[in-house]
């Protein structure tokens, strides 16, 4: 049987114990998730059209790029190993997604190939764009303060809740993580 909306929670019909415990868990609030996807969505459009307004072809196929690399390996070295695979995680569902495309990994922990691949390919997707925009101040200056906002709502909403949730040892490597940790007081 599929996971899907019919097992909200610990349903008294649900033949598949573990798909229902693997949606019991806490899920983001709607309403933050869009406006988090909101203000990411401008981003991406501010980006987009900026390197189009500014003939910025080769950074923009570098962006692309990162996009592809992101939703890709990354995700099967790391998501496909976290607790929060095949739910709706705070970190905009992207445990959902990794669910859709990879199988779940059992009894391994993300290496560093995966991380080095994810600080890569974030990098790429969050750099290209204002490298490409420096000659337009205006634009730049847009992407800039939208991204910060969607980076200010990653680590007080989503990087919050995991370190707050997480039972996983290897999330420690993550600053955020461990800042939230430090803040929360968690050992």
């Amino acid at each position: 049987m599929s996971c899907g909306t019919e097992h909200e929670g610990m349903n008294s019909g649900c033949s598949n114990v573990a798909c229902c415990e693997a949606t019991a868990g806490p899920r983001p609030n709607p309403l933050i998730m869009a406006l988090r996807f909101a203000a990411f969505a401008a981003g991406v459009m501010v980006a987009l059209l900026g390197m189009i307004k500014e003939r910025k072809f080769k950074h923009l196929a570098v962006w692309l790029g990162g996009w592809a690399l992101f939703l890709t390996w990354p995700r099967y070295l790391i998501c496909s190993r976290c607790e929060g695979y095949g739910n709706m995680c705070y970190s905009y569902y992207i445990g959902k997604y990794t669910s859709m495309v990879f199988p779940k990994v059992e009894g391994k922990e993300p290496g560093n190939l995966g991380l080095a691949q994810e600080i890569a390919s974030l990098s790429t997707i969050f750099w290209a764009p204002a490298i490409a925009l420096r000659g337009n101040r205006k634009l730049l200056a847009q992407y800039l303060a939208i991204m910060n906002v969607v980076l200010l709502g990653q680590f007080f909403h989503a990087c919050r809740y995991c370190a707050a949730n997480s039972t996983q040892e290897w999330k420690n490597v993550c600053p955020a993580h461990r800042t939230w940790k430090k803040i929360l007081k968690i050992s």
